[in-house]
């Protein structure tokens, strides 16, 4: 049984959305949460049917904004931060479009948070546990050390993770802790926003947690294949212009200082084997390539927004 979170806020960014996917999405959050923010990131498509329809069955529970244009994941959710801020929450969650909570996901990261913060520690984010949404595989948190990116998994005796990133998605952030860390760098438009919130939160001297019972089905990519690449692995697929970003950004972090050096030499070779693999082996790879390349040459020239 989901138990409400009353100082909960979850905010929502959408862009061409689907659906029945969407409407899963809502749904689920709308019986974990009193209210929930929805900002539409310029959608080609007409969502304000969805939405009607979620009105008339959580009627008072919808705060909505629909912005002319796409500016990008990182300032919609700033936009959803500020209407939040207006609804007297003390915590956030970020939510893609896509993802679905379990029950029960956001009491277990309120009650993540709530007993760190008794515990003296500062909190930067709390983050869940994602189930690919199609082989329902766990993911795993991130630190990162000297060999390279570590994963670490959940286990029985296990709860709460120390990882260095979370994916945004399933994200819980107090308020507080935006008001010392500041919002999402907007400036990256969309790809590695997580990831740069995450550093910058350490930087400040706040913790990043991952929260092994709290569980949300996750859609990675447009499609997935499974590979054997020194270990099993499932890499998803992307259209090209996701790759413009993912390859910029990277760079654009490499120049930032409070990047750890760590990081930056796991994120160089991960983005070496990126562009072997995805030139080799993935559809359109004529036209990845191309983005690869302008990525890199962008971020070296620290491009930033939108292509």
């Amino acid at each position: 049984m989901n138990k409400l979170c009353e100082d909960v806020v979850p905010i929502v960014v959408t862009y061409n959305p689907d659906e029945v996917t969407l409407m899963a999405n809502l749904n689920a959050l709308l019986s974990q949460a009193r209210a929930i923010v929805v900002v539409d990131n310029g959608s080609n498509s007409n969502i304000d049917p969805i939405l009607q329809k979620l009105e008339l069955e959580w009627p008072g529970a919808l705060n909505c904004l629909a912005l002319k244009h796409n500016y990008g994941l990182g300032e919609a959710y700033n936009a959803d931060i500020a209407i939040a801020r207006g609804m007297k929450a003390v915590f956030v969650l970020l939510m893609d479009q896509d993802s679905i909570p379990e029950p029960g996901m956001l009491y277990e990261l309120r009650n993540a948070h709530i007993n760190l913060a008794r515990q003296g520690k500062h909190v930067g984010a709390v983050g869940a546990c994602y189930r690919n949404h199609i082989t329902a595989q766990k993911s795993h948190f991130v630190r990162v050390t000297r060999s390279g990116f570590t994963r670490l998994g959940c286990d029985d005796k296990t709860n709460l993770v120390r990882a260095d990133f979370l994916i945004s998605s399933g994200s819980l952030i107090s308020i507080k802790a935006l008001d010392h860390i500041g919002n999402m760098d907007q400036d990256l438009f969309i790809d590695h926003i997580d990831t740069e919130w995450c550093f910058r939160a350490q930087s400040k001297g706040f913790e990043i947690y991952g929260t092994c019972s709290a569980v949300m089905l996750h859609s990675l990519g447009d499609r997935q294949i499974s590979i054997w690449w020194g270990r099993w692995r499932t890499i998803p697929f992307h259209q090209p212009f996701r790759y413009y970003y993912m390859f910029r950004n990277s760079v654009l972090l490499w120049q930032r200082p409070y990047m750890p050096a760590a990081w930056k030499r796991a994120d160089r070779l991960r983005i070496l084997y990126a562009l072997i693999f995805f030139t080799l082996f993935s559809p359109n790879r004529i036209a990845n390539l191309f983005m690869m390349i302008k990525g890199l040459k962008d971020g070296f020239n620290r491009r930033i927004g939108k292509l």
